[in-house]
């Protein structure tokens, strides 16, 4: 009797230490930035119809548009669409007009798209208003944390009008990759992620493409 209770506790002690150095390894900065990386995903991109910024309330210093003018400039959009909204009154595409006019971006170049929902409604309603304009080529500017997410959606998602949307990362200054779980910000962001991902695929497999539930 005494023996094996010895042996059963051994038997404990050791899942014990596995599951401390698997813990350990996981906390492990290496493991963290690779776990980071896993949200961020990027297609090759072309000369396309036009350049989609999608609205994100915390990129505040317009990153995503200073990025939509350098791939314009570059020749890979003729046209930068806005999700259009509004900030104490004053429409988004006025606000990104003004800075696009010191870029010399021409008057005519920014579009405005407005779009209501969430989540994958939201996508197919963009899909649906992209089809019937005739575009056939888009890139999609998002932050590179929201990448892996936005590829899901549009690649996933019914597309009628056989639209190919190209996926761009942009590296914004308020989320750090390399140290994300250290700083509250990127932290919250990554988290925010991982659920929205995790509320994706429980939808997808659960009830498969009949509800529209998950957010964008």
């Amino acid at each position: 009797m005494n023996n094996k209770g010895r042996a059963g506790c051994g038997c404990l002690i050791f899942i014990l230490v596995v599951f401390m150095v698997i813990t350990g390894i996981l906390v492990h900065p290496f493991s963290l930035r690779t776990i980071g990386s896993q949200l961020i995903y990027e297609d090759k991109i072309f000369p396309s119809d036009a350049i989609f910024v999608p609205r994100f309330f915390e990129d505040k210093k317009g990153e995503l548009y200073t990025e939509a003018f350098r791939e314009y400039w570059a020749g890979n959009g003729k046209n930068i669409w806005i999700e259009d909204d509004k900030i104490l009154g004053i429409s988004i595409l006025d606000i990104v007009a003004k800075t696009a006019h010191t870029r010399g971006i021409k008057e005519g170049v920014l579009k405005k798209l407005e779009m209501e929902g969430e989540g994958s409604i939201k996508v197919k309603k963009t899909q649906e208003a992209f089809s019937k304009i005739g575009l056939k080529k888009v890139i999609i500017l998002v932050p590179e944390y929201a990448s892996r997410r936005f590829h899901m959606f549009y690649s996933s998602s019914k597309n009628g009008g056989q639209v190919v949307y190209l996926i761009k990362p942009v590296n914004m200054s308020y989320f750090k990759k390399d140290k994300w779980w250290k700083e509250p910000m990127s932290r919250d962001m990554f988290l925010k992620e991982l659920s929205y991902m995790i509320s994706y695929y429980f939808e997808r497999y659960k009830y498969g493409e009949k509800k529209d539930t998950e957010k964008p």
